[in-house]
C-alpha cells in the first residue's frame, strides 16, 4: 500500500547527485550548441548577405560546422573539457572576426557582424557554462 510519504516503484531514484549535472552538461548545452551553430549556418540567408562578404560567410560556415559536429559528438560520448576549449576558441575568433576579415577586402555588412558577435558570446558563454559545470563535477 502506498501512502504520500513512499516513492512509488516506477519513479526513479537519483543516487548519484553529479548525475543531474553531468545530464545538462552533456544535453543542454550540445543542444544549444547545435541550435546556435544551425543559426550561424543560415544566418547568410536570413539576414539578406551581399554577394561580396563571401570571406565572412565561409568564417562563419566553417565555424558552425566545427562546433555542430563537436555538438554532435556531445550526444555520443560524455565530453572532456577539450571540446569546450574548442567553443570557446572558436566564439572568440566569430566575436572578433568582422573586425580581422575587412583587412582581406569583405564587404562590410551590419548584419554579418551583429550575427557574429552575438554567436560568438554564445559560443564563449556555452563553454564557460559547460567548463564551470564539469570543474563542479569533478570538485563533488
Amino acid at each position: 500500500m502506498h501512502d504520500a510519504t513512499s516513492t512509488p516503484a516506477t519513479a526513479p531514484v537519483l543516487r548519484d547527485p553529479a548525475a543531474l549535472l553531468k545530464a545538462g552538461r552533456q544535453q543542454i548545452i550540445g543542444l544549444l550548441l547545435l541550435l546556435t551553430s544551425m543559426t550561424l549556418m543560415v544566418a547568410p540567408w536570413i539576414a539578406g548577405y551581399p554577394d561580396t562578404a563571401k570571406d565572412a560567410h565561409r568564417n562563419e560556415l566553417g565555424i558552425a560546422i566545427v562546433v555542430f559536429l563537436i555538438a554532435l559528438l556531445r550526444f555520443a560520448r560524455y565530453p572532456s573539457a577539450r571540446p569546450d576549449l574548442f567553443v570557446l576558441v572558436a566564439g572568440v575568433w566569430l566575436a572578433v572576426s568582422p573586425w580581422v576579415l575587412p583587412a582581406q577586402k569583405t564587404a562590410v555588412f551590419d548584419g554579418a557582424q551583429i550575427a557574429d558577435v552575438a554567436v560568438g558570446s554564445l559560443y564563449v558563454l556555452l563553454s564557460l557554462i559547460s567548463l564551470g559545470m564539469l570543474w563542479r563535477i569533478r570538485t563533488r
